[in-house]
């Protein structure tokens, strides 16, 4: 059975990635599995020195436990992963899931930045689509999510 991976990172347009994963999971009677990966409290550019609000960590183990929550309500059929960033790049980590789970497919939102913004901010989902060894599907803000059907080989659609 194939197995789509979708990412998320709690937000609305990480929920857009969702519902694109989620629809084209069940066209294609797919096993999907959602990683979200808690990035550090700490930027990595700041690690020699870096303050950060004393309930920081506690607020984003709260704010995990909670999308755990919704997650499962949401998408009760999904294989849930929750990590921590723990210093290791969110990209490294994505594609470690993807090559562990044998993801088919992975589905992930992107910004869309360019210039200045995404040269500082850095992109995940394009380090992700370099460097992944299946099908990546970008998922942009406000694309809504399309009606999916499976095709046999030789074109017919398939029944669902």
């Amino acid at each position: 059975m194939p197995r789509i991976l979708v990412t998320t990172d709690g937000s609305s347009l990480g929920h857009q990635a969702l519902a694109h994963a989620d629809a084209l999971a069940r066209a294609l009677g797919a096993d999907l599995s959602v990683l979200y990966v808690q990035p550090d409290p700490i930027p990595t550019v700041a690690e020699a020195y870096a303050y950060v609000p004393e309930n920081a960590v506690q607020q984003q183990e709260e704010a995990m436990l909670a999308l755990r929550d919704e997650l499962q309500t949401r998408l009760p059929h999904a294989d849930l992963r929750l990590e921590r960033a723990s210093g290791r790049p969110v990209p490294r980590l994505i594609l470690e899931a993807a090559k562990t789970l044998g993801a088919d497919l992975i589905v992930m939102s992107t910004h869309g930045r360019s210039g200045l913004s995404r040269a500082l901010l850095g992109s995940v989902a394009e380090a992700v689509t370099h460097h992944a060894p299946v099908p990546v599907l970008l998922v942009r803000d406000g694309q809504a999510v399309p009606g999916w059907a499976a095709v046999q080989s030789g074109g017919a659609v398939a029944s669902r």
